[in-house]
């Protein structure tokens, strides 16, 4: 059976008291403390985005296999980026580079381009263009190239357009 305690009037209450007010007091701290922290680590982990595993799409070699005018096509290729404009990144140096069936140009030129960076989940379209000076550029074809192509494989894409017909060459890779 629990010890009865006796005390005079007034007295063990104010205690009694003084001590549930302290402990509310407290437990409205730590309560106020833990929603804090939960509202902090809920922040946190909402503000913390996954990181994106980025890959690069290097460019080999562009083949000719038929021309799609005359006796030889000016060639050059566009990427979309990842805002969705076309952008010139081969070749490098010049309008177009001479392309005629049984011709094998490098593509190495175009590799520095921050157009050819992407995010695994992400695609870029790759086109060949014949450019021409009379009228407006005929489109040879064009591939869509994904980041989840990753792993180093040389990848051969064949794209036809305007009477042309291409392959491409490309890998992606981690970086």
């Amino acid at each position: 059976m629990p010890e009865e305690r006796h005390s005079a009037p007034g007295e063990g209450r104010t205690d009694t008291h003084q001590g549930d007010t302290t402990m509310r007091r407290t437990t409205r701290i730590a309560t106020a403390a833990l929603f804090a922290l939960g509202s902090l680590a809920g922040f946190a982990g909402t503000a913390q985005a996954e990181p994106i595993d980025y890959v690069r799409i290097e460019l080999l070699e562009l083949t000719c296999h038929q021309q799609s005018e005359g006796d030889h096509d000016e060639a050059y290729i566009k990427i979309t980026d990842a805002n969705g404009n076309a952008v010139k990144v081969w070749p490098g140096n010049a309008k177009y580079q001479t392309m005629g069936p049984g011709y094998v140009r490098s593509l190495s030129d175009a590799n520095g381009n921050a157009a050819l960076v992407l995010g695994k989940e992400q695609a870029r379209t790759l086109t060949v263009w014949d450019y021409d000076t009379t009228s407006s550029d005929d489109k040879l074809g064009a591939t869509l190239v994904t980041g989840s192509e990753a792993g180093g494989e040389v990848q051969y894409r064949s794209v036809e357009g305007s009477g042309g017909v291409y392959t491409i060459a490309y890998r992606v890779v981690d970086i």
